[in-house]
């Protein structure tokens, strides 16, 4: 009974360890394809992976389209109380 279950556990990382390396190997022939493809195309991946830098965060509303009325909250600009400065460098 301890041989076999030697055996097994044996079995199980060399089947591991092959399904890990059949994943690496995927890996590395899909990177080499798309950098071969965008280097004979002269194009850039289209690979755009969006983040939620804050997953908290409430959604973004949809920005509204640019015929729609839009409520804004308006005041007064008063005159500067001191005259503008002059728009010339500043002398050595």
């Amino acid at each position: 009974m301890p041989l076999f279950r030697l055996l097994l556990r044996w079995a199980i990382l060399v089947v591991g360890a092959l399904v890990g390396l059949a994943l690496f190997l995927f890996a590395v022939v899909a990177f080499v394809v798309i950098l071969l493809v965008s280097l004979l195309t002269g194009r850039k991946p289209a690979m755009q992976f969006r983040m939620n830098r804050n997953p908290w965060a409430q959604r973004r509303q949809p920005q509204a389209p640019a015929g729609d009325v839009v409520d804004i909250e308006a005041r007064e600009v008063r005159e500067p109380v001191q005259p503008p400065l002059p728009l010339q460098p500043p002398r050595h």
